[in-house]
């Protein structure tokens, strides 16, 4: 092979390989899912995640050197965000792919779902029943205002207890929250019907939803 063209090559691989270190860690992956939420603070990134402030920020530093997320300068706060539509997407992507490769993630949502108090239900069948259900956001408030279903209401999982009184028995619920590598859909889930309720765990993202609409 002619050498310009081999060192161009393998310089242009080289650039791809920093998305690559960005990928390359569970905790930075845990950080792309819930920045594909909303934006987020340094502290709350490290509270969703239960990562110290320290080591968010480094793990943060190298997803900016590869360009999967910026910041914005609000007020005292310095807010991360996704760097474009196109790393939320990638993240969709890669989950998908590690569900459909991997068996190991595929034991751990039977696992989750196995309880007799969590009733599971399919995107397809959820989005046919979207008129006649009542859908249910338990995600925090932020994440609901950036974007949600459209007859959703919302009730953060942490709040739930304290709200039951704000549903209906006589529909069913079909609860969602971050999507398939979050428990509180499940949990939520189970929490309601075991007070009454009927309600199913919708184990998909507001972005799934969207997709899947398309």
């Amino acid at each position: 092979m002619n050498q310009q063209a081999l060192e161009y090559k393998n310089k242009l691989y080289k650039e791809l390989s920093r998305i690559g270190k960005g990928l390359s860690s569970d905790k930075r992956l845990a950080i792309l899912d819930l920045l594909s939420q909303s934006p987020k603070s340094v502290e709350r990134i490290a509270q969703e995640t239960g990562i110290s402030v320290a080591n968010t920020s480094r793990h943060l530093q190298i997803l900016k050197d590869s360009r999967l997320v910026k910041a914005v300068q609000d007020g005292n706060h310095v807010i991360y965000q996704l760097g474009s539509p196109k790393i939320q997407a990638l993240v969709a992507l890669l989950i998908s792919v590690g569900e459909q490769e991997l068996s190991e993630i595929g034991a751990l949502h039977a696992e989750a779902e196995r309880p007799k108090d969590v009733k599971p239900i399919g995107l397809a069948e959820a989005i046919g029943e979207a008129q006649q259900d009542l859908i249910l956001d338990v995600r925090p408030a932020d994440e609901y205002a950036a974007g949600h279903i459209d007859t959703a209401i919302n009730i953060p999982v942490d709040e739930l207890s304290a709200n039951m009184s704000r549903l209906p028995k006589k529909k069913t619920i079909i609860v969602y929250c971050r999507g398939r590598l979050c428990p509180y859909a499940n949990l939520a889930t189970q929490l309601l019907n075991q007070h009454g309720f009927r309600a199913r765990s919708l184990n998909y993202s507001f972005y799934d939803w969207k997709k899947k609409k398309q």
